[in-house]
């Protein structure tokens, strides 16, 4: 796994020296990213080019920020914190950085409609008490067959907390693997990054953080008829993680026990398996096969 080495903090870090003079808001819980090779890095990843549109979501003391407008690109900044806005007009000036939108927003009330580019790139320093929200409004629920956003997204590259990509980015058969990994592995092609220590942030959060990529598929996975029984399929697989997908489905009233192995049968999978031991594809092909039978009946 890519990760950066932890290391004493330079007492001549410039980063280091304007976050101490920032404002912090508690219930921002706001972490600036202060190591500039890994602003450089995450600034690398998003391979701009003047043409492109991004969104940065909480641009904060604008580290990264500066170096996303050097390379010409339109940017939308959307910053929760007024505080910061001030920070960030006063730093960059418009007659100086004409290709920056700063909007004063909470992203989980931004009028992404506002953005007149048909497709844009996003990327940020995700709150961590908020990441799953702000992942499903970008993403989209697994049983949204169409979702506007997923349509308008053509990467996705976020700072998050290292459990929450691992899950994201988990293969079945790892113990992190679970219905977040399935939801959006559907859709998006993930890919992890590396693995950034808590001392590169000011002040340093309790636990490590990681980068990671979402891309959108071309097409999902595997083909679902009824993508809502499939989000259900997938929640009763996991609602008991130490029981086999049988008894797991069957405890949780998914279906009959003669259904159950009946569907089993006929697809070839081993009921006696764990849900984290079972592929996307695998719990497509169940679902499937479960809403056959159903319209049989």
């Amino acid at each position: 796994m890519p990760s950066y080495p932890k290391q004493p903090r330079p007492t001549n870090n410039p980063l280091l020296e304007q976050a101490r003079h920032l404002r912090l808001k508690k219930r921002f819980s706001q972490h600036f990213l202060i190591r500039e090779k890994v602003l450089d890095d995450i600034c690398g990843l998003m391979d701009l080019q003047p043409e492109d549109t991004l969104i940065e979501i909480g641009p904060g003391g604008g580290f990264l920020t500066e170096k996303l407008l050097a390379t010409g690109c339109q940017l939308t900044a959307v910053e929760l914190d007024r505080r910061m806005c001030w920070h960030l007009e006063g730093r960059f000036k418009p007659e100086t950085f004409p290709n920056l939108n700063l909007v004063e927003q909470d992203i989980l009330r931004f009028d992404f409609e506002t953005v007149a580019a048909p497709k844009f790139k996003i990327v940020g320093n995700l709150p961590y008490q908020i990441t799953s929200k702000i992942m499903f409004l970008l993403a989209g629920e697994l049983y949204e067959a169409e979702h506007p956003l997923r349509q308008r997204i053509s990467q996705l590259t976020v700072m998050v907390q290292k459990e929450v990509a691992e899950r994201i980015c988990a293969s079945p058969g790892q113990r992190a693997f679970n219905p977040l990994s399935i939801a959006l592995q559907y859709w998006f092609e993930p890919r992890f990054d590396f693995v950034v220590p808590a001392t590169d942030f000011y002040p340093p959060p309790k636990v490590e953080s990681a980068v990671l990529t979402l891309v959108p598929r071309k097409e999902p996975l595997v083909k679902v008829h009824d993508l809502k029984l499939f989000s259900k399929l997938i929640k009763a697989a996991f609602s008991a993680k130490r029981k086999t997908i049988r008894n797991a489905l069957l405890s949780s009233s998914f279906a009959s026990g003669a259904v159950i192995d009946k569907i089993f049968s006929e697809t070839g999978v081993h009921s006696g398996l764990r849900a984290e031991a079972i592929s996307i594809v695998t719990f497509g092909e169940l679902t499937n096969a479960f809403g056959s039978n159903a319209r049989q009946d």
